[in-house]
């Protein structure tokens, strides 16, 4: 988010117009993701990848119980040359999840939402899918 505020802010006062598509210009796989993730928390977690078909048989919600899990055809296929070309620069991702990490260590909350609850897999609905694996 660092990165798309400061982004948004060089726009504002920039003589660029027009709306931008603001992905990191290099792409992050979520397998990349997740090992960071893993890597910076010293975790001995192991991701455990099962076919969007098996999820679907169980009644898994796209984008809310995986987070972004979708499987509609070019969800992901976004182009964000023109942000790049007139200045948008993401930090590497490792970076990113090193200083998240270390907010929501020092205490760091997340933004209240009301449908807060609506998010994630149920702890048993979890274990439901990975033991019909």
């Amino acid at each position: 988010m660092r990165d798309v505020a400061r982004f948004a802010l060089d726009q504002a006062v920039s003589s660029s117009s027009g709306g931008f598509n603001v992905t990191h210009p290099e792409g992050i796989s979520f397998s990349g993701f997740l090992n960071e993730c893993l890597a910076v928390m010293k975790s001995d977690g192991t991701p455990v990848w099962v076919d969007a078909n098996v999820l679907a048989e169980h009644g898994v919600k796209q984008w809310t119980e995986p987070p972004l899990w979708r499987t509609h055809a070019g969800v992901w296929a976004v182009d964000s040359h023109r942000a790049s070309e007139v200045g948008l620069r993401c930090r590497p991702i490792a970076e990113t999840v090193r200083d998240t990490w270390k907010w929501w260590a020092e205490d760091g909350r997340p933004v209240d939402h009301p449908r807060w609850a609506e998010h994630g897999i149920a702890p048993e609905k979890e274990a439901r899918i990975l033991a019909s694996l």
